[in-house]
């Protein structure tokens, strides 16, 4: 498929929506904190459990999806679910949703994160897998809380007006952050949180291989007409092994085409 070339106009816009992103959930560090030991590797910032996993094997691929891949496994709208499919026509129920089981994964980060337990394993895995290939990696947003995200939509509402805010930023309730399930990975750069992020190594690094740890790529280039969003290269998604493997060989591109729901244009 051809990929649409992106202007300077909307590349300007993403990376003003996401300065205004850390500006508003960043923690007090100034840059990339790369923990130097074990004793440094966890920085709770609230009073979460911490978690630090024990890296495994990376996975063998094979070159076909599952045989017996389960479609119904996992509900697509409870937001416990590891398959729960947020977008503009799908707001999670209740909006002010608090997952219970959110950890700190040890790993490098512009912003100390917290996700759902399993996917901080996994996310620790995928990190430890990158660094091993030569590639590091960095958390720069993970989970968020409605609060925090209202506070985002409504600063970026002020600053970039109401057609921008509403095509690079989630509305409270609607966004993948509060699920505990979705990472702003980065790799300590300027293009952090840019469209440029797309052709550094990391990018590259993880559009070949996330999936074998469970994430997938959740907002690719040309595909704003089904999830709602501009292109994210930095925005990734827990949904398990399964999932991601079927995902990725199927060719599928989005969570709305892979779980066969409606696009999701606008609100």
């Amino acid at each position: 498929m051809l990929r649409p070339r992106i202007g300077h106009a909307l590349r300007g816009a993403v990376v003003a929506g996401a300065v205004l992103l850390l500006a508003a959930c960043s923690s007090s560090q100034p840059g990339p904190t790369a923990p130097s030991s074990a004793a440094q590797a966890v920085v709770t910032a609230t009073p979460t459990p911490t978690v630090a996993v024990t890296p495994t094997p990376t996975p063998t691929a094979t070159s076909t999806p599952t045989p017996t891949f389960d479609a119904t496994a996992h509900s697509l709208d409870d937001p416990t679910s590891i398959w729960v499919v947020v977008d503009k026509q799908r707001p999670l129920q209740p909006k002010t949703y608090v997952p219970s089981d959110l950890v700190t994964p040890a790993v490098p980060h512009t912003n100390v994160p917290q996700l759902r337990r399993v996917a901080a394993a996994a996310l620790v895995t995928m990190f430890t897998a990158a660094k091993r290939d030569g590639v590091t990696l960095y958390s720069l947003s993970a989970y968020r809380s409605y609060a925090t995200q209202t506070s985002i939509f409504d600063r970026n509402l002020q600053r970039l007006g109401r057609a921008t805010t509403l095509d690079l930023t989630a509305k409270p309730g609607y966004s993948e952050h509060q699920t505990g399930l979705a990472d702003d990975l980065g790799d300590g750069t300027s293009c952090d949180l840019a469209v440029c992020f797309e052709s550094h190594p990391a990018a590259k690094w993880l559009s070949a291989h996330s999936w074998r740890y469970g994430w997938v790529l959740r907002y690719p280039l040309g595909y704003t007409r089904i999830t709602g969003i501009q292109t994210e290269p930095w925005h990734f998604r827990y949904i398990g092994k399964a999932a991601a493997k079927q995902m990725h060989f199927s060719g599928v591109q989005t969570l709305e085409e892979f779980f066969h729901l409606p696009p999701s244009p606008d609100y």
